[in-house]
This record gives structure tokens, C-alpha cells and sequence, in this order.
């Protein structure tokens, strides 16, 4: 046994069950190990009521698919405000954050290009270095 979220002891069965439900809930278990999920379920209040809220959370999933949430109003506005103004560590950090969440992926190149360089020609200096103070060691 072991310990679920709740900090009780689970059985072995209703762990192996709740890690079937998700593929049970969007139809993709099918067959012998449905019956089985099913069968537990039947008997289990405790993994039929995980059942209920998995199946709760892909209805509400499915509603976000035809009616996705709106923005609030002038999220944009507000977020261009902040990439413009503040101070020189604020304005230095918009690209990075750009670069990294692909907002600027000319940015992204550039920084990953310029890594890339760094660390191939810090390496290529090592091991020169290295092959260098072994030659002179064995002299």
C-alpha cells in the first residue's frame, strides 16, 4: 500500500483503476480493462468519485474547445506598456523572456547562436589546453 493525495493508505487495485480513468473518461479504454475500470468503480466509492471529477474536468475541457475564455480588456495594451517602460533591467529583461517563450524568435536564434558559439569555442580551448599540458608533460 501506499499513501494517495488525500494522505490515506490506497490499495494497490483502486491506484492501478485511477490511473486508468483519464484514458477511460476520453473513450481510448476499451475492451477487458474498461470492463475491469468499470467493475471497480462499481464497487469502490472512492474511484467512483474520482471517476465523477474526471469526467467533470473533461466536460469543462470540452467546453473551453467551442467557447474559449476571453481576455481581459487591454491585457494587451497593458503588456506592451511594461515591455516599454520601466527601468534598464526591466527593458534588458523583455527580450530574454521574449526569446524564451518564442514571442521573438529572431531574438531566440540569436541567443541560442551566440551560446552555442561561447560554449564550442570555450570547449575547443580546453581541450587544446589540455592536449598542450599532457604533450608537455611527457616531454
Amino acid at each position: 500500500m501506499s499513501t494517495d493525495s488525500a494522505g490515506e493508505q490506497s490499495p494497490r487495485f483502486c491506484r492501478e483503476t485511477r490511473a486508468q480513468l483519464p484514458f477511460l473518461v476520453n473513450g481510448e479504454l476499451s475492451g477487458w480493462g474498461a470492463r475491469v475500470v468499470r467493475a471497480h468503480v462499481k464497487r469502490c466509492p472512492d474511484c467512483a468519485a474520482e471517476l465523477s471529477r474526471q469526467e467533470q474536468v473533461d466536460v469543462a475541457l470540452a467546453s473551453l474547445r467551442t467557447s474559449p475564455p476571453e481576455p481581459p480588456p487591454g491585457l494587451l495594451d497593458d503588456l506592451l506598456a511594461r515591455a516599454r517602460g520601466g527601468s534598464i533591467r526591466e527593458r534588458a529583461a523583455v527580450p530574454a523572456r521574449g526569446a524564451v517563450s518564442g514571442a521573438r524568435p529572431a531574438m531566440s536564434v540569436a541567443f541560442l547562436t551566440v551560446g552555442a558559439a561561447a560554449s564550442t569555442g570555450a570547449g575547443y580551448a580546453l581541450y587544446r589546453g589540455a592536449r598542450w599540458a599532457l604533450g608537455r608533460r611527457h616531454k
